[in-house]
């Protein structure tokens, strides 16, 4: 079994990712805003690659929490809905289904007031490395 924290990756650390909570299946993280995110300068809104990459990895933490295993990313889908301004962004991840070779996850993203900005769905890998 692998213990769900976001200390293990340098990338996790580098943008100050929070896991908030875990159970069997579902995840929830937080990313606080920070200048960097910007997708311009002077800009409040959050720069895509960031809400893709919080979406990826919030997918990836749920389909883990029911393998016991870290998977790797085979596809991944990102409707951005609404521009995400600054303040903390809340990802709420589900495993949707868990094969033998294919895990797929959704996911949520909100604002800090509680608007959904953007949504994904994530296929991994799940067959043994």
């Amino acid at each position: 079994m692998i213990e769900l924290e976001v200390n293990h990756s340098p990338f996790h650390r580098l943008i100050g990712l929070e896991l908030t909570r875990a159970a069997d299946g579902e995840v929830e993280m937080r990313l606080p805003w920070r200048d960097d995110f910007r997708r311009q300068d002077g800009s409040d809104w959050y720069h895509g690659g960031i809400i893709s990459a919080l979406i990826d990895i919030a997918g990836d933490y749920a389909i883990a929490s029911k393998l016991g295993r870290w998977v790797a990313t085979i596809d991944l889908r990102v409707d951005y809905l609404r521009p995400a301004r600054e303040g903390t962004l809340t990802a709420l991840a589900r495993a949707v289904k868990v094969g033998r070779t294919v895990g797929v996850a959704d996911v949520e993203l909100r604002d800090g007031q509680g608007a959904v900005v953007a949504i994904g769905r994530c296929a991994y890998s799940t067959t043994p490395a």
